[in-house]
């Protein structure tokens, strides 16, 4: 059966996939992580994680703790995904070690840290 005789796609993809002589297109085909997913199931964990914190704990009682964890976290799953990501230019070739991503995610993985530790100083108070 020839690729131009196929009737419709579910076919043409069938025959790609099974006939040999079109192994060398499937190899060509790059292999991908889904980072997009992958960060999408870390927020959604981090959303769970902030909503306990806010109803369950006494974070809401001090100010900039559930806002330190937010951007601990969020950089942090940030800079994970960014170990399979493909690139995406930057300056990673001058770098080497981390990519754009992780770099730019550093300073407010940093911050977050700093607001976090520092927020049982600042207790709120009703006025």
């Amino acid at each position: 059966m020839e690729i131009t005789q196929v009737a419709n796609k579910n076919e043409a993809y069938k025959l790609i996939e099974t006939d040999p002589r079109f192994s060398t297109i499937l190899e060509a085909i790059p292999f991908r992580h889904p980072t997009q997913l992958y960060e999408a199931f870390g927020y959604m964990i981090l959303f769970i994680i902030l909503m306990f914190m806010y109803w369950r704990t006494d974070a809401r009682n001090y100010l900039g703790k559930i806002f330190g964890v937010f951007l601990v976290f969020l950089w942090l799953i940030r800079f994970v995904v960014e170990y399979v990501k493909e690139s995406q230019g930057g300056f990673e070739s001058s770098l080497g070690l981390l990519s754009t991503g992780q770099w730019l995610s550093i300073p407010f993985i940093i911050a977050g840290i700093y607001i976090w530790a520092t927020a049982k100083n600042r207790p709120v108070t009703n006025i």
